[in-house]
């Protein structure tokens, strides 16, 4: 790493990138990146493909690292181990899943390549698409080893046989011996069985070897325990390394048969990793990108073009989350966002102002950024912030407040700037960190300028800090630089760390000494030895911050309000167009709802009419009954038209809780009929009505009623008239009860005010007067009626109404 990026702190934000990522190959070539390396593009293009489906499935990307056990598999000599095979395994499968979600990858065709990669070539998705599938090798991996990476030899023809003949081996030694430690337990230390060299034996206590005849294996180290291999163990332990060692053998050609079997697919296996590396790169800087909540900026590949643009940037190492990662305090401030526009036609700027007011900052923030734009990674700034091409950088950044200005400091600088100028290349960024110090003012503002002007001519993107009046005042009169400002709260004494692009500051020397207490006969000297024009300098300065202050804080206002009132408006918006849906959809409902009642109605009223005649015809006929099933026919009517044209979100009142039970009363849900309960079996009910007609139905389509709701009316004589003019003209009340007409009256008066009718007659007979007397009662201050007066004597006289409508 060069010492520039070291000034930058790239290797900090480097190693916060490298260790997203879970393979040593990407861990190297991460750990290697730099701006010149020539492969922000290719990496830029992976996070671009696989942003969506991390974002959205990361299981989908799965990443086990292979490293040791492919570093033992690609060497000719390399030997796997149980952890190498149970790595292998589930990294092939894990990889099988990978080429499957990378070959799946979409590219929207709208959407351009970065600079310097082909979509046809470097997309994983291509690479992934050509590659075979390791999952048959995982599954063969799978079939012949356990969870822990042992051979399982029962799944393996070869060695099943073998392994059960070790076994039986095994257990006819093992009970044997058992046999004999149960048989002699005063002989021996332990009650347990031994392996000595490959054989088991017993443990024996020396005093009491000749109770156990056999071969002496071994002995302890204090000589009270002999290892004996009892004689009559001696075959079984023989067949026992006789089986042991052909299942070994038998175990050894396994493996070495596996291992030649996949050392032939070598080159699959070294591009199935460069796909991971590849992946896993792409992934650990997308996860770089979810730490700093960073986006990918725009580049400009010609470096004389373009422009350098900060929205609302912010240094990686200072924000919350990073610091936690790198287990640094958190600061004890929020971090002020960096906004920054240089234009290639303007690409200098010269920032002066106050110390510890972030000077230095802003050109690590500017630096840095741009060092990670120009990788390929992700920069923690708002949508729209672009970079130019970065053919060199160079930083001259170092803490010059505490230098006490000696020679060799001064020669040390001085040697960086030359080493600078040497090796910048056109269009390159050079950061320049208190311009002009170290030695006389003068020399030193006049060797400070020379030096921009130089890099200047070379359109080098220059940003440059600096104490010294007379840089600032230059910059105000060249075409290619600009001056800029860190802000400082002279009450608080404090800097607020915003960059104000276009004004030159003050270092307030004077000010913050008279802040803390400075002696006022030592101010006033420092003043006069200051000089009127200086002052009149600082003071024109000091004007200007704070008008620029004030416009500032009434933008933020003008802002806020107009957000606000965009806000405001959308909000309207959406109400607006919500109520015209509403509105519409209301209309074309309402349409619907009346244009099918008044269908229904005008077909039940012509069946009815046409039924009336009929019936009228008959030789034998009841006018009073033929009127009351008539006039419960034109209320069953009524009822369903009221029940359709309810208006939406009316609320029935709750029905009393009752039951619908034999002998009770109820009413038909759908049909309007009244009765009593005549039989109820099961679910199947009979309905006997007032006029003494049955109605058989089922019980779901009945709801109770009280009796008097179910009270037959009474009836009374009453004329038909059979002509649809007439009925709908008039109405007949005779027989009803003068309690029970008044919603019936106002219905018939509405109607007909809505059809437009001059003339209407309400029948109700002579009778006793009671119904008479209802019948004006609910028509007495109607608004629309003009004149109520009995009916002429050929029309009913006295027992008939007649209503002039308005």
């Amino acid at each position: 790493m060069n010492r520039e990026l070291d000034a930058l702190e790239f290797p900090d934000a480097a190693r916060l990138v490298q260790s997203g990522a879970r393979t040593a190959p990407a861990k190297a070539a991460l750990g290697a990146m730099h701006p010149w390396d020539g492969l922000a593009g290719l990496r830029r293009l992976h996070q671009m493909e696989l942003q969506n489906l991390w974002t959205q499935s990361p299981d989908l990307l799965p990443i086990l690292a292979m490293d040791e056990s492919l570093d033992e598999l690609l060497n000719p000599a390399g030997w796997l181990l149980p952890e190498h095979w149970r790595q292998l395994r589930d990294g092939l499968k894990a990889m099988s899943r990978l080429l499957q979600s990378l070959a799946s990858l979409p590219w929207p065709e709208t959407r351009p390549a970065p600079h310097g990669v082909h979509l046809g070539i470097d997309r994983l998705q291509v690479t992934a698409a050509l590659l075979p599938d390791p999952a048959p090798l995982a599954d063969r991996l799978a079939k012949s080893f356990n969870a822990d990476g042992q051979l399982d030899p029962l799944r393996i023809p070869a060695l099943a046989s073998l392994h059960r003949a070790r076994q039986d081996a095994f257990q006819a030694v093992q009970a044997k011996l058992q046999k004999l430690l149960r048989s002699s337990p005063d002989a021996f230390n332990e009650a347990t069985v031994v392996e000595r060299n490959g054989r088991f034996c017993l443990p024996v206590r020396q005093e009491r070897r000749s109770l156990m005849p056999g071969l002496v294996l071994d002995r302890s180290g204090s000589g009270a325990t002999v290892f004996i291999e009892p004689m009559e163990a001696v075959p079984l332990n023989n067949a026992f390394v006789e089986a042991d060692r052909d299942y070994a053998q038998a175990v050894q050609a396994f493996l070495r048969e596996l291992l030649a079997d996949l050392r032939v697919r070598r080159e699959d296996f070294a591009r199935w990793r460069a796909l991971q590396a590849q992946a896993d790169q792409g992934i650990a800087l997308l996860r770089w990108a979810a730490l700093c909540d960073g986006r990918l900026p725009d580049l400009e590949p010609d470096p004389k073009r373009g422009r350098l643009c900060l929205l609302e940037a912010r240094h990686p190492l200072l924000l919350p989350a990073v610091r936690e990662s790198m287990g640094l305090e958190p600061l004890p401030h929020p971090v002020v966002p960096l906004n920054l526009v240089l234009e290639a036609e303007k690409p200098g700027l010269v920032i002066s102002g106050s110390n510890t007011g972030g000077k230095t900052v802003v050109l690590k923030t500017v630096g840095l950024l741009s060092a990670l734009a120009a990788c390929g990674c992700a920069v923690p700034a708002r949508e729209g912030s672009s970079f130019p091409a970065l053919p060199s950088l160079h930083a001259d950044i170092g803490d010059h407040q505490t230098i006490t200005g000696s020679l060799s400091t001064f020669s040390s600088h001085i040697l960086h700037l030359k080493a600078i100028l040497k090796h910048v290349r056109d269009g390159g960024l050079v950061l320049l960190d208190e311009l002009g110090t170290g030695t006389d003012p003068k020399e030193g503002a006049a060797l400070g300028v020379a030096l921009l002007q130089t890099l200047s001519r070379r359109r080098c993107w220059i940003l440059c800090s600096t104490h010294l009046g007379e840089i600032s005042q230059w910059a105000l009169r060249h075409a290619r630089f600009q001056n800029a400002s860190v802000q400082f709260d002279e009450d608080r004494l404090a800097p607020t760390y915003r960059l104000l692009v276009g004004q030159p500051g003050q270092s307030r020397a004077l000010t913050i000494a008279a802040k803390l207490g400075l002696p006022e006969p030592v101010l006033e000297h420092a003043h006069r030895v200051l000089g009127k024009r200086e002052q009149d300098w600082r003071d024109f300065l000091r004007e200007l911050e704070a008008e620029r202050t004030r416009l500032l804080e009434e933008t933020e206002t003008l802002r806020q309000r107009e957000a606000a009132a965009e806000k405001d408006r959308e909000i309207l918006r959406q109400r607006e167009e919500k109520l015209r849906l509403e509105r519409e959809s209301f209309q074309k409902e309402s349409k619907e709802k009346v244009a099918r009642v008044l269908d229904f109605l005008d077909y039940e009223g012509k069946r009815l009419v046409k039924e009336l005649k009929e019936r009228q015809k008959a030789a034998e006929i009841n006018a009073d009954r033929l009127g009351t099933e008539a006039h419960e026919r034109v209320k069953q009517l009524t009822r369903l038209a009221e029940t359709e044209l309810a208006p939406r979100g009316a609320k029935s009142q709750p029905a009393p809780p009752r039951e619908v039970r034999e002998g009770g009363y109820a009413r038909h849900r759908g049909l309007g009929v009244e009765g009593k309960v005549a039989s109820l079996k099961g679910d199947r009910v009979v309905l006997e009505t007032p006029q003494g007609r049955r109605l058989e139905c089922r019980l779901g389509e009945l709801e109770p009623i009280g009796a008097r709701e179910a009270a037959p009316r009474p009836s009374g004589r009453v004329r038909v008239r059979a002509e649809v003019q007439d009925v709908e003209s008039e109405i007949n009340l005779i027989g009803r009860a003068s309690d029970d007409v008044d919603s019936e009256i106002y219905r018939f008066v509405e109607e007909a005010l809505a059809a437009g009718r001059r003339f209407i007659r309400i029948v109700h007979g002579h009778g006793t007067g009671k119904l008479k007397a209802a019948v004006r009662e609910a028509l007495r201050g109607h608004p629309g009626i003009a004149r109520v007066e009995d009916a002429p004597q050929n029309q009913g006289g006295a027992g008939a109404t007649v209503i002039t409508l308005k």
